[in-house]
């Protein structure tokens, strides 16, 4: 049997279907350790003591004790389809048809915190599209095709992700917000600004904080620009806030070029009114309430930005231009070319 090279290593999909399986606790997990004889002689013992026929399993059963048996012995795809080929011919049912059905069956009614909105920018026109080949404006000169990369666009939705990671963490205590050292965001000034005005309104208001960021990187080498960004829940204990699991992913821009601000701030609405539902308040249930609900209000309260990035979201000329600082009205003398 011929085994693909390019198969050997573990892709993200590989990934995925790895930590979902990690997270079932199934009996088939039990095959997996070096008691295999010892506990079949005692599930037949128990069988024929008890006079009941096993049950075959069915096709998410054995699929994830496939993707066990690969996570565990890091075999190839390719080693899989020739197993369930295998299973098959001695007359195993319900067993998929290959790894990629594997995938399917795993990853099938699982829940997706990242919802997004994808969208090709004509590098000619701007207009919004879905071709990565060519625009859809048929007045536009990119109409027969794109001569550059164009840019791609992603907007996620925040509520899923904000409430997924509200979900998993325990209800945090109120800091101190009288403590005048200010040895975290949360002591800062525009928390407590915000912690007064709305306990103002209501004194019993749970409230949590977010701290944005955005930031690209160019590779030079594939010719492409990634420009992210992404959200902390500033209440989450320092050590875990930054984890890759509890970031909140805002957008993601890929393309030849850095996005330019027209287009970037035709995106940004869209998340901005997420940022304005979420003021309203939602509910989330932490694993300390034990199964209650509580209604959790969040806020926007600061950014941490470069001076290109500053540019980008607030719209501003960029930092090397006239009357660039977002702080004053005074021209500035730009950067000068001989």
């Amino acid at each position: 049997m011929m085994v693909d090279q390019n198969d050997e290593q573990l892709e993200s999909n590989s990934i995925v279907v790895s930590q979902i399986v990690d997270d079932v606790s199934l009996d088939t997990h039990s095959y997996l350790g070096n008691s295999e004889d010892d506990n079949s002689q005692d599930i037949q013992s128990n069988l024929l003591t008890q006079d009941i026929s096993p049950s075959s399993p069915d096709t998410r059963e054995i699929s994830t004790a496939l993707a066990l048996f690969r996570h565990r012995h890091r075999l190839s795809k390719s080693c899989i389809n020739d197993l369930c080929d295998l299973l098959r011919s001695f007359g195993v049912a319900n067993v998929p048809s290959d790894f990629r059905s594997i995938e399917k069956i795993l990853i099938k009614n699982q829940e997706n915190t990242l919802q997004s909105r994808k969208y090709i920018i004509c590098s000619k026109c701007g207009n919004k599209g879905t071709s990565l080949s060519k625009c859809v404006d048929i007045k536009c000169e990119s109409q027969s095709g794109f001569v550059s990369t164009p840019t791609t666009i992603c907007t996620f939705k925040l509520l899923p992700q904000v409430t997924s990671i509200l979900d998993r963490h325990n209800v945090m205590p109120e800091p101190d917000i009288t403590n005048t050292n200010i040895s975290d965001v949360q002591y800062g000034y525009a928390r407590r600004n915000v912690i007064f005005r709305e306990r103002m309104i209501d004194s019993k208001k749970n409230i949590v904080t977010m701290l944005l960021n955005s930031d690209g990187i160019a590779l030079k080498k594939f010719s492409h620009s990634i420009w992210l960004t992404c959200m902390v829940i500033n209440e989450l204990p320092r050590a875990i806030r930054f984890n890759i699991g509890n970031v909140i992913i805002c957008s993601i821009s890929m393309g030849g070029n850095k996005p330019k601000k027209n287009q970037f701030q035709s995106f940004i609405k869209y998340w901005v009114f997420e940022l304005q539902q979420l003021e309203l308040g939602f509910h989330i249930s932490p694993p300390n309430l034990h199964g209650h609900f509580i209604k959790v209000h969040a806020y926007l309260i600061a950014a941490a930005l470069d001076k290109p990035a500053q540019a980008l979201l607030m719209n501003l000329n960029d930092p090397t231009g006239y009357y660039s600082c977002v702080r004053c009205t005074i021209q500035g003398k730009g950067l000068e070319y001989s």
